[in-house]
């Protein structure tokens, strides 16, 4: 694609190249990071089961398996159990694109990537060493920014326990979050579904 838009003046972005490179796990990182802390997002999370696990390990063959399936093992053994993983600790925001701090180092899987920039006397952290330079780059833009783990360490939130976050945000716990099966989402695609099998009959 950057070869075709060559002829336009068009050239890969910076850090393109990290980005290629660590396609094979961010989306990785993105969903278990949602899964855990579906109890207090605004969507539904579910976890593959094994025949998708299985399409998992064959679409990323050198990392899924060594750097992810065993964390949906083992929390599928915890479902069982009745025990299905929260992650009852806010983690930090990059302060740029504010998605919590769960990549890890470009070739090294098993080191998160945490950068900083001190500015006016405070410090700020960030996920990569793009979202870096975009603070860099305009500082007094993104201080700005109105990080929701950040408030409610501040209480600025509703109170301190979840109940009282999701209360101040409005959300109905079951309903507007946690997991995907046995949610009314779930079961609207349902009824949906039915009734285009009823339509095409």
């Amino acid at each position: 694609l950057f070869q075709d838009l060559a002829r336009y003046g068009l050239r890969p972005p910076k850090y393109a190249d990290q980005a290629t490179v660590e396609a094979d796990h961010v989306s990785h990182q993105n969903w278990l990071t949602f899964h855990q802390h579906a109890h207090v997002a605004a969507f539904h999370t579910w976890a593959p089961d094994r025949e998708h696990l299985d399409w998992l390990s064959e679409k990323y063959p050198t990392t899924f398996d060594k750097f992810y399936r065993p964390n949906w093992e083992m929390w599928a053994e915890m479902t069982k159990q009745g025990k299905r993983f929260y992650n009852m600790a806010l983690p930090m925001l990059c302060q740029t694109c504010q998605i919590p701090m769960v990549y890890t180092e470009p070739g090294d899987p098993t080191t998160i990537c945490f950068r900083e920039s001190n500015f006016k006397g405070e410090r700020y952290h960030f996920c990569s060493d793009g979202c870096k330079d975009i603070f860099d780059g305009e500082p007094e833009k993104y201080v700005q920014a109105w990080l929701p783990a950040h408030e409610i360490y501040k209480g600025a939130c509703g109170g301190p326990t979840v109940p009282d976050v999701l209360a101040w945000y409005r959300l109905n716990a079951g309903v507007d979050n946690m997991d995907y099966v046995g949610s009314p989402d779930e079961a609207l695609w349902n009824s949906w579904q039915a009734g285009a099998v009823k339509a095409a009959e």
